[in-house]
């Protein structure tokens, strides 16, 4: 079977444009984590965010068109071109056709959808511009993105909540592993809209600062009561390693694992969601023809959730057994929120700049809790790391995980 390795990156993110930008941030421990502005939640208990601030999408993607994109597109199609500008890829007329993008998103343009079907409905349809149903689709910002970047091969969109850009990664990988493309342009995209806010708010999922709680991202903390949300679009050029070499790319890591499961969503079943999360995990690492012992850095689905911050810790220890409150373990939606459908993804950038620089970023806000004594890094840590559990886990039920490993 061929191997999957990563070329090029591309991202945009709320601590910087640029994998660079966002790397330097990460590891110094930046957040950013502030109160929203892109909404008014005056009414509401939770009032912070991630939010995406300085992108110039007219530098990436010119100014063609730009005002009829929403920022989901405008994030995805940036990212898009700073990966291949990293991976100093062409997509020529030979190489358009041997192409895919593979892209996870929870909800997509969710918001733009809801608003237009409003609009149709509160209004006369044929009165309507066209152009304002161009990009209200979940698969849109792929669509778009497939055009202008010429990509012939494949275009698709993978939507499985919390994990989704974690199996689209994983889904590119199985397919340059079985010699079905050579390039694949794989990773996450969410926006945030007061559509999504809602919906997690009345859930009762998101960090409120009230009582005695927090608004603040805490993973695994005894004090975290929710997690604060995230958006952003985090890419990846994917490579046969044969194609990558033969071409002379810099080669970053490799993919070497995938395994997903679905664990249901019994709260009070605590036993059971441990259990499909360690097997998830195991079934990942035996993809990669690792062992427990191999991994040197868990990049941990750690939210602030109450609940799957226990699970997951529960699960680490099981796998891990001795070495589950050992191995290091961190957690960037400290830094960064939860980016639902993008967070595999975005975990994925931090996982191969760890592998690339030797360093763990740290997890902030973080001191021990009851049920989660884990070996949490809370300060920047140099360390020869050579692979990489990637976990992301969804509150209906997925359970994803991926392994990257040094080259």
């Amino acid at each position: 079977m061929k191997k999957t390795v990563i070329t090029g990156i591309g991202v945009v993110s709320p601590i910087g444009i640029g994998h660079q930008e966002f790397w330097k941030n990460l590891v110094s421990g930046n957040s950013s984590i502030a109160p929203m502005e892109c909404l008014d939640l005056s009414k509401y208990e939770s009032k912070k965010g991630a939010e995406v601030k300085d992108l110039k999408a007219e530098e990436f993607i010119g100014r063609k068109g730009l005002k009829y994109l929403n920022k989901g597109t405008k994030f995805l199609a940036s990212s898009i071109k700073l990966a291949l500008d990293d991976a100093g890829l062409n997509i020529d007329d030979e190489l358009s056709n041997q192409t895919g993008i593979l892209i996870g998103s929870s909800l997509g343009n969710f918001s733009q959808t809801t608003d237009y079907f409003h609009d149709i409905v509160r209004e006369n349809p044929s009165e309507l511009s066209p152009m304002l149903s161009y990009d209200v689709a979940l698969n849109s910002s792929i669509n778009y993105s497939s055009v202008v970047f010429k990509i012939k091969g494949f275009a698709r969109t993978i939507s499985s909540g919390f994990t989704s850009g974690t199996d689209a990664i994983g889904n590119a990988y199985k397919l340059i592993q079985s010699g079905k493309a050579k390039v694949i342009i794989a990773g996450g995209i969410e926006q945030i809209s007061l559509d999504l806010y809602i919906i997690f708010y009345m859930r009762k999922l998101l960090a409120r600062a009230n009582g005695s709680g927090s608004e603040t991202s805490m993973p695994f903390d005894e004090r975290r009561n929710g997690f604060i949300m995230g958006e952003g679009s985090y890419v990846f050029i994917l490579e046969d390693l044969d194609y990558a070499l033969n071409r002379e790319a810099k080669v970053y890591a490799e993919i070497s694992g995938y395994g997903s499961i679905f664990a249901g969503n019994k709260k009070n079943d605590i036993d059971k969601r441990v259990k499909k999360a360690k097997n998830a995990m195991q079934m990942c690492i035996d993809d990669a023809k690792l062992s427990p012992d191999d991994i040197d850095l868990i990049n941990a689905n750690g939210n602030s959730s109450k609940l799957q911050d226990l699970i997951e810790s529960k699960a680490i220890k099981e796998l891990f057994g001795e070495r589950g409150e050992e191995i290091p373990v961190c957690a960037i939606k400290s830094i960064l929120g939860e980016c639902y459908g993008a967070s595999g993804a975005m975990q994925t950038a931090a996982s191969v700049l760890s592998i690339d620089n030797d360093l763990i970023p740290p997890t902030i806000n973080v001191e021990k809790a009851p049920g989660c004594n884990l070996n949490i890094i809370n300060e920047k840590l140099e360390k020869d790391i050579s692979s990489v559990l990637i976990n992301s886990f969804d509150y209906s039920g997925n359970d994803s995980c991926l392994t990257i490993m040094k080259i």
